[in-house]
């Protein structure tokens, strides 16, 4: 007799086979899916920037308060043209001069990569706060207040590095959708991703 012509006998699979069965199978199928999204985002570099950002907040939607005069000061002489503390452009200019897109080891890559996480973090951080609090207005108004030569700079340094090989966008885990679209865009259509798909 064989397996294919009268099948398991009835008693084959217990309570216990059909939970490490169960077991088995899932686990398989996680480590799967994790080896293809490692292998996809290695060898799959992006073509298309994506439409928007995402922010910390997965409810975000645009706000609708009057965006202040470019420039007025609340009492306590805040400005939401501020940009935020952490922000360092003294860092992100030095970190350009060190790791250029014909020379950047491996030392002076990670000094870019951190001085670029916190201008990121921080212009994202700001953006989307604008967005959350005045909507299309606030988009704008970034957009104007990161239209300085040196914010430029930035970018059109990021994607001369990125045309230079030194680093690929799917090398950002974190800010990656961010990075893709300042690389494969400009930092106009930088913008974070409204609750209900919304994006502008």
């Amino acid at each position: 007799m064989s397996l294919l012509e009268h099948g398991l006998p009835a008693g084959f699979f217990t309570r216990g086979r059909a939970v490490a069965t169960g077991l088995f199978i899932a686990g398989a199928v996680i480590i799967y899916s994790d080896t293809y999204a490692r292998l996809s985002s290695y060898f799959g570099e992006p073509t298309r920037a994506p439409s928007c950002y995402k922010p910390p907040d997965s409810g975000h939607v645009a706000g609708t308060k009057q965006l202040p005069a470019r420039g007025a000061r609340d009492r306590d002489g805040h400005s939401v043209d501020d940009r935020p503390p952490m922000f360092n452009l003294d860092r992100m200019t030095l970190a350009q001069r060190v790791c250029t897109p014909s020379a950047c080891g491996r030392e002076e890559w990670q000094a870019y990569r951190s001085a670029l996480f916190w201008y990121l973090a921080s212009r994202l951080q700001h953006t989307t706060r604008l967005d959350r609090d005045y909507g299309d207005p606030g988009l704008a108004r970034s957009r104007e207040i990161y239209s300085t030569a040196l914010d430029r700079q930035i970018e059109d340094g990021l994607r001369e590095r990125y045309r230079a090989k030194v680093f690929r966008i799917n090398d950002f885990r974190q800010d990656r959708d961010a990075v893709a679209i300042l690389v494969l865009k400009r930092g106009e259509a930088l913008r974070p991703c409204r609750a209900h798909g919304g994006t502008t």
